[in-house]
């Protein structure tokens, strides 16, 4: 691909995340991360198989918010058509992952860990350069195994 921009890219409208389960995924998401739901919907038009690529598909879907965010995640679960897991491990192409900022890493990660929530770092770490140098910055996983990166930004320095 050679390097020329695209012209008429506006805005991002969401991220979306492909679930087994959506009541789980919300579970986690709007129950433990506190993300506000937005819309919760069924999508079975044959428009919607179209442009996703599975005809006949029916897709449970909602829009969350995270908290003091412009941010929208999409949850979709597809169903009536052949689904496989994939691997979600980071260091794989095409996997993604998500970074919400938070005040306090320790009770959050804490929090998540008491509730059963998968942990990919071992420990917490602060970052010794880049833009969270001085922070704290730890991964765990959403009932997918898709990562999810929680950053508490560095303080501010005096003015």
């Amino acid at each position: 691909m050679s390097g020329y921009p695209v012209d008429g890219i506006a805005r991002m409208h969401h991220v979306g995340i492909q679930v087994a389960d959506l009541d789980r995924s919300l579970a986690f998401y709007e129950g433990l991360l506190g993300f506000e739901v937005i819309t919760r919907q069924v999508r079975g038009e044959a428009y919607a198989g179209e442009v996703v690529g599975y005809p006949g598909v029916e897709l449970h879907l909602a829009h969350l918010r995270p908290p003091n965010s412009s941010v929208v995640v999409e949850l979709t679960e597809y169903r009536g058509v052949q689904r496989s897991p994939v691997d979600t491990s980071t260091a794989n192409p095409g996997t993604a992952h998500t970074c919400y900022v938070v005040d306090d890493v320790e009770a959050v990660h804490t929090a998540l860990l008491a509730a059963g929530v998968r942990p990919v770092s071992r420990t917490i770490v602060s970052p010794e350069i880049g833009i969270a140098k001085g922070g704290k910055v730890v991964y765990v996983q959403d009932p997918d195994g898709v990562r999810v990166e929680l950053l508490q930004l560095p303080p501010s320095p005096p003015s």
